[in-house]
């Protein structure tokens, strides 16, 4: 029985930190749709950007997998650590081509960059753009 519960509760942590990752994933995508449409927009780097996606791909395959162990009881560990490997690599392209939208979709709605809302980090870097000059203030 408390095989059983701690099965369930690995569940429960893999679905939680999927849909985080999901969020994360719904969030930029509200910045590449608001692109053109709002007046000023704040995008994070290039590896802030995708890495929802990356986890995401990661973590999604887990779920079925942990399905399978509490269901049957078996455990398949080479499948699913190829699973959330190709997770990984198809939802980090998927990553790549929503930030390169993202940037391309910046420079044909002729945004500036908001130089003095820059920020860089070790942790943490982000641009702020505006449609025009005035907006930056």
């Amino acid at each position: 029985m408390l095989e059983f519960i701690r099965k369930i509760a690995a569940l429960i942590f893999l679905v939680i930190v999927v849909l985080w990752c999901a969020l994360g994933i719904y969030d930029f995508n509200n910045v590449v749709e608001g692109v053109g449409t709002e007046p000023v927009i704040k995008i994070s780097g290039y590896f802030n950007n995708t890495s929802s996606f990356v986890l995401f791909g990661f973590f999604l395959p887990s779920i079925p997998m942990a399905l399978i162990n509490v269901i049957t009881g078996a455990q398949l560990p080479r499948l699913t650590l190829r699973l959330m490997l190709l997770g990984s690599l198809f939802f980090a392209l998927i990553g790549h081509y929503m930030d390169a939208a993202l940037r391309q979709g910046i420079k044909t709605s002729s945004y500036v960059e908001c130089t003095a809302d820059r920020e860089l980090s070790l942790k943490h870097s982000s641009r702020t753009y505006a449609l025009n000059s005035k907006l930056c203030d």
